[in-house]
């Protein structure tokens, strides 16, 4: 192809080795691409580019009721209605504790004891800790189709789990498993679109499978499962423990004040503060019936253990196949990366996602 060669009029400059023209003339040197237009190929560089920069960190839009925070260190639940009764279990840990605290060691350690307070410190801090790692610990989430397939992390969890979570469609449709598949307990999810394996169920609370699903805690508000069960029964062991050494003690401290002074101050009070004290002793009361309860639990899931059993395998009478412990089973590690780059509309399409942040 023959190239456009410039009038001797024009004023032309060499720079690097090719021609420069003066402005106001368009001048060609060289063969063009054939079939691929120019406008094209800067359109297609824009969306590379646009595409490219439209990318998030998967907890970002990850697709659940889950919410994660810490920049996506902590993932807990996102049912709304659950805040309340999360709320309470902390304050019938705080309430009777900080009255133990700030009344009753007070004189304790006047008197020279100082083992009994700092056993029950150490207690009240592994409890509090425990029941953190409950509400924030990934119980072991199976990540959906959609998910898989934007990270690209089908290999890794073939080889973490020993099998192909897709079940070797790509397109997602359903899957006929074999009938030694389903005898040996794995199931097809149809919210997730993947294969889950044994004892794996699907929380309807936070919308995700869960390895070894236990049940959805209100109370922790967020799923109990295969990687936070111990969390799950350590806390109510030492929670039990640290209420069996704090309720003894604030009702003995309670029953050592001059409750006829006590009466008598109260009737002196405004009704503000007579309010507050009629509120404390009910949350006495609360707190009082909350361990008994807490004590039921532990005997519940101690037999759910001895029998290697999850609740909802207890509560539907779903056998355990392959007779695998639950409390003393591998806890696996973390199937997906939170902070894996991924593109919105890989996982939601054309719908907005939502923000999994707080």
């Amino acid at each position: 192809m023959a190239s456009i060669i410039p009038d001797e009029d024009e004023t032309e400059h060499l720079v690097g080795g090719r021609p420069k023209f003066a402005a106001g003339h368009s001048k060609e040197i060289g063969p063009k691409i054939i079939g691929i237009p120019d406008d094209l190929e800067l359109q297609s560089e824009e969306a590379d580019v646009k595409r490219q920069g439209n990318q998030k960190r998967l907890y970002q839009v990850f697709p659940s009721q889950n919410k994660f925070c810490c920049w996506g260190l902590l993932i807990t639940g996102g049912s709304q209605e659950f805040m309340c009764p999360n709320m309470c279990i902390w304050s019938f840990i705080l309430v009777p504790s900080s009255i133990y605290f700030f009344f009753v060691c007070p004189p304790l350690l006047h008197r020279g004891i100082y083992l009994l307070p700092a056993a029950t410190f150490a207690i009240f801090l592994t409890a509090t800790g425990l029941l953190l790692a409950t509400c924030c610990t990934d119980p072991g989430i199976i990540p959906r189709r959609e998910v898989i397939l934007a990270t690209g992390t089908a290999d890794k969890l073939q080889s973490a789990l020993g099998y192909d979570v897709l079940g070797g469609s790509l397109a997602g449709a359903q899957v006929t498993l074999s009938a030694e598949r389903r005898s040996a307990g794995y199931r097809w999810c149809s919210t997730c679109r993947i294969v889950r394996p044994p004892r794996a169920s699907h929380c309807p609370d936070c919308d995700n499978c869960v390895m070894r699903y236990d049940h959805h805690c209100p109370f922790v508000n967020n799923c109990v499962g295969q990687r936070n069960y111990h969390f799950f029964f350590g806390f109510i062991t030492f929670v039990l423990v640290l209420a069996f050494m704090v309720l003894p003690a604030v009702l003995i401290w309670f029953s050592s004040l001059n409750m006829e002074l006590t009466i008598q101050s109260t009737q002196r009070m405004n009704n503000g503060m007579a309010s507050i004290f009629y509120v404390i002793i009910g949350l006495g009361a609360l707190v009082g019936i909350a361990a008994l309860l807490s004590l039921g639990l532990w005997c519940y899931h101690f037999y759910l253990i001895l029998t290697k059993q999850t609740t909802k395998e207890f509560r539907r009478s779903i056998p355990n196949v392959g007779e695998d412990p639950t409390l003393c089973a591998a806890r696996g590690p973390t199937l997906f990366d939170p902070w894996a780059l991924v593109h919105p509309e890989d996982l939601f399409g054309d719908e907005k996602p939502t923000a999994n942040l707080r």
